[in-house]
């Protein structure tokens, strides 16, 4: 498994992407600690994969005062693609005005396709804002008879839609990232 542990300084902002677009298994943790007053984290994770398995692991802790933490988990699985997402946010005693949240969104294009989410927080701090939520679904029928009537195949109005969902947060990767990840969506 890879393992990555990121501390943030004292005001600083980091970006954290995670991009698998499933050529391989792949195992994958992150941690990340916040323990400078007004550092701030952006945990990224892209992915979309017909075969093989991605296990991802996340936790961010809040430490220090005034802290920032986005955590976003998007992805698209078709074939035999599994997909399992643990992430945790922690805010210790002491991270007075944290601010953290934690998202995980996967759609399904095939009936053997998986995801699990496991999204988890832990606030033992008063005067903080925390959210965490997770979805996994399948594209809606009514979004494909919407794209059909167009007169769009249902083949083309899954990529469009897959497209759409992955890329409707690519601008937030950084550069060298983004541009694969446009690449990918171009292919798809």
């Amino acid at each position: 498994m890879e393992q990555v542990t990121v501390h943030v300084k004292e005001g600083e902002m980091k970006i954290i992407p995670i991009v698998w677009f499933g050529e391989s298994d792949r195992k994958l943790s992150a941690r990340v600690v916040l323990d400078k007053p007004d550092s701030s984290v952006k945990v990224l994770c892209i992915f979309f994969g017909k075969q093989h398995s991605l296990h991802v692991e996340t936790e961010v802790v809040h430490i220090a005062r005034n802290t920032f933490s986005r955590t976003l988990v998007k992805g698209v699985l078709d074939g035999t693609a599994t997909a399992n997402y643990e992430g945790r946010v922690v805010i210790q005693k002491g991270a007075k005005n944290a601010d953290a949240d934690l998202n995980e969104h996967a759609i399904l294009l095939s009936p053997t396709a998986r995801a699990h989410a496991i999204p988890r927080l832990e606030v033992l701090e008063n005067e903080v804002k925390a959210g965490h939520g997770a979805t996994v679904g399948k594209v809606g029928e009514e979004e494909l008879f919407y794209l059909a009537t167009r007169g769009l195949p249902r083949e083309e109005a899954k990529r469009i839609i897959v497209r759409g969902f992955l890329g409707s947060f690519v601008d937030e990767f950084p550069p060298k990232e983004a541009a694969e990840i446009r690449v990918a969506l171009a292919n798809i």
